[in-house]
Parts: C-alpha cells; structure tokens; sequence
C-alpha cells in the first residue's frame, strides 16, 4: 500500500489553476446503421496522416495511434470501429473547444469514407467487432476472455480528468461518489461491465469495476485499491507477490467510477461514467462535473 501512496504524494505539486483533459469515445456506421469495417477505419486514420496528424504507433499494418501537434491523440477504443479522442490538458473554458475541433477533423475523415458517428452509449448487436491494437489489449484479451470483452467494443463514454491539490483530493472524490446517481442515471454500458466483470475467466473482485464511492483518508483510497490484484501477464498476482509494480498500468486497470490518476508532478481524478450522446452533450456534462468540483 505504501508505495502507492508514495506516488500519489510524492514529488506532487500544488496546481496554480484547474486543468481539465477529456477522452471522447465515438462509434462509427456505415449507411446501413453496422460497425464500419476495420479497412474503412484504417482509410480515416490514414486520411488524417496525410492531413495534420502523425501516426504514432502502428501494430503491423495497421495505424493505431494518431497525435498532432498540440499532442492530442486519436486511437482505437477496443472495437475496429470506435475511436478514441483523447486531448492534452487544457482550462475548463477552452476544453470542449479542443474536443470540438479534434472531432470535427475525426468525422471529416469518416463522411469522406461513408461513416457517420454514433451518438448513442451502445451499438446493439452480436457481432465480435474487437480490435487489438496493442500488448496490453492482448493481455487482457488473454485474461478475460473473448466472450467477456467483445460487448465492450460496442460501448462509448465520455470522460474527463481534472487537476487537484493532494490536500483536497479525497474531499473531491466523495463530492462525486455522493453523486453518483446523477451518473448512473445515464449510463446504460453500467450494465455491460457488471456483466464484463462476472463473465471474465479472470475471476476479478466485483468491485474492480465502480468501485467504493466514499473514503475516510488517502490512506483508506490506497487501502482499498490494493485489494485489488495485480495483472501480471495473462494472469493476476496478490501485491505482496509483485516486486516490480507498474503503478500507472495497475491504476488502470482498476475501473473505478471515480479514481485517482498521476501525470507528471500533477495528480487528478478521472470521472468516468458519462454516456456518449451529442456533442453538444459533452459540454452538458462538463459543466455537471465542474460543478460538482466547484460545490
């Protein structure tokens, strides 16, 4: 436990104002209403390459990862058809700007293809649209299962991550947890990652995914998060049995509503569980979370 708390206090600046990053999930179809291919998502990943972005990684043939130069991101969210936008951090004013002008340039890409975006949390359907697009996917895919992690390709969300002070961090998080039925009230992939967790041959703690909600101390957070073990390969080991810990991929792999995250010398919290709907949406929902911050 102490090492976990250790990286969430050391070296951990005080920010000067809030920043706010945002992780847009978005579906895409064809005319028919069906996941576009993987070949179609790969000419709008390519489009772009020629046109502003930078491909970033690649796993064989494929393009993976985009980034431009400001350094927002572009990738694969578990499904051939579901893009991630994932943006550098920036001031709750200015952030649905950035997201705005990264989604327009993503769906300029797919209309020029014969893609649309969704606007719905949830693709219904039965189709296995999974993609791998890197080791850590295929690790997990090794670890669940396919059967337990394909329904998640065909879920999208909305999630920012704000900037806070260590002394005011778990008072933050209890804001939310207070609040998490203003989440759930919309959020219908709630009910595919119940059953992810039950269905995966990992044999997971329930509450790996949503979590606890309130917490006494820092302390307590990191207590309760190393029940939790560690994924270690294709299998998981109890924290006494892991040495070499990678703190950030560990975190990660904890899917709490609400959780702490580091980059760099700045700690934040994730607020994760928000349905993708319109992008005039997203803005709705940040409002609601830098309210809730601001209360």
């Amino acid at each position: 436990m102490q090492r976990i708390l250790d990286y969430f206090r050391s070296s951990i600046r005080t920010p000067k104002s809030r920043s706010v990053g945002a992780e847009v999930e978005t579906q895409f179809v064809d005319e028919t209403g069906h996941a576009i291919q993987t070949q179609i998502s790969q000419k709008m990943l390519g489009w772009l390459a020629e046109n502003g972005w930078n491909v970033d990684c690649r796993k064989g043939n494929l393009i993976t990862t985009l980034v431009d130069q400001n350094g927002n991101r572009i990738f694969y969210e578990l499904g051939r058809h579901n893009m991630e936008v994932s943006t550098v951090a920036s001031t709750s004013e200015h952030i649905f700007d950035v997201v705005n002008i990264c989604l327009a340039q993503l769906y300029d890409a797919a209309r020029r293809f014969g893609a649309e975006p969704y606007f719905r949390p949830v693709l219904n359907g039965d189709e296995d649209l999974l993609v791998i697009p890197d080791e850590r996917d295929a690790i997990w895919l090794e670890l669940d299962g396919r059967t337990a992690l394909a329904p998640l390709a065909r879920t999208s969300s909305v999630q920012f991550t704000i900037s806070v002070a260590t002394q005011e961090a778990v008072a933050i998080l209890n804001k939310f947890g207070e609040r998490i039925a203003l989440f759930l009230a919309d959020f219908p992939q709630n009910v595919a990652w119940k059953k992810y967790i039950t269905d995966s041959r990992a044999s997971y703690r329930k509450d790996r995914f949503g979590g606890p909600l309130i917490f006494d101390s820092l302390e307590q957070y990191c207590q309760e998060l190393v029940k939790h073990e560690v994924v270690c390969g294709a299998q998981l080991k109890p924290h006494k049995e892991v040495s070499n810990l990678n703190i950030p991929l560990f975190l990660r792999s904890v899917w709490w509503h609400f959780r702490l995250k580091r980059y760099a010398n700045v700690l934040c919290i994730e607020v994760r569980p928000m349905a993708r709907r319109s992008d005039a949406h997203i803005q709705t929902q940040l409002a609601m979370v830098m309210d809730i911050v601001a209360s």
